[in-house]
This record gives structure tokens, C-alpha cells and sequence, in this order.
């Protein structure tokens, strides 16, 4: 686990969601907190960058979310692959450099400090021209007219 870790302590206790309270082992509890924090994290960055969501899809008209079945992988696969296809046409009307970085960052899973390095320049400009591409992208994806965010 990254980041600071909590002190030692005689005995380590979770509060449940009805309020009582649990004794856990000190792994179960860093690994309870960490996750937390991811969640946290992926909240934030859901509300900074957007989601694909279903209801966004569902209002949209692109399927009915009540006919979709939780269980099912199929559905799943074609939702994603909707995303897919939007981002590609998103990417499709970008400049070369730009949809070659965001290709290298999120396909390639390429490290910022390796973009870095590829491109010859620094880990700040490789982040701030994400950042502005990603705007770019999500402005593309509204005007192209899919809703409930991709990126």
C-alpha cells in the first residue's frame, strides 16, 4: 500500500453501514481504507472527466436500461464497444500528435514520464496537453452528440 500508513494499534475496528462496529485484522484494515481512497479517487475524477453511464446512454436512446440484464456480459461488451467506437471517431478528428499521445497514454498504457521521453519534452507538458486533448476529446464527443461521456 502507497502512502502513509496508520500507527500500530492494539486492535483495529470497522464501522459497518448499521453502525456496529467490526474487530478486523490491521491487512483487512488498510486494504478496507485503500479502497476507499480509490473510490474517492474515482469518484472525482468521474465528476472532472465524465463517465460512460448507462443512464446518460439511456437518455440518450441508445438502449432501454430496463431491458438490459445486470448479469449479462453481452450487453456489457456492446456498451463498451459503443464507448469504443465514440472515442475512435472523437480521436479520428484530433491532430496526429495528439491522438498518438492519448493512444500511448490509455491503450499502450505508456507512463507519463515515458510519453515524456518519446516525445522530448517534460512530465508537466505530456500532463497538461492530456489535459487539454481530454477536453478536446470530450468537447468533440458532445458535438458529434453522445452524451453521457466516454472519457
Amino acid at each position: 500500500m502507497r502512502g502513509k500508513k496508520p500507527k500500530e494499534r492494539k486492535s483495529y475496528v470497522l464501522r459497518m453501514g448499521d453502525g456496529t462496529l467490526v474487530e478486523v485484522t490491521r491487512e483487512i484494515y488498510l486494504e478496507w481504507y485503500q479502497s476507499k481512497r480509490r473510490e474517492k479517487y474515482q469518484q472525482e475524477r468521474s465528476r472532472k472527466f465524465g463517465v460512460c453511464s448507462l443512464d446518460g446512454l439511456a437518455q440518450k436512446g441508445d438502449f432501454l436500461k430496463g431491458d438490459m440484464d445486470t448479469n449479462s456480459g453481452a450487453e456489457e461488451i456492446a456498451i463498451k464497444n459503443l464507448c469504443t467506437e465514440s472515442i475512435k471517431n472523437a480521436l479520428n478528428k484530433l491532430p496526429e500528435p495528439d491522438a498518438y499521445l492519448i493512444y500511448l497514454l490509455f491503450y499502450e498504457e505508456v507512463k507519463v514520464k515515458e510519453a515524456a521521453q518519446i516525445f522530448g519534452c517534460s512530465r508537466k507538458t505530456i500532463l497538461n496537453r492530456k489535459k487539454r486533448i481530454l477536453g478536446q476529446l470530450n468537447k468533440i464527443m458532445n458535438e458529434l452528440g453522445i452524451e453521457g461521456d466516454c472519457l
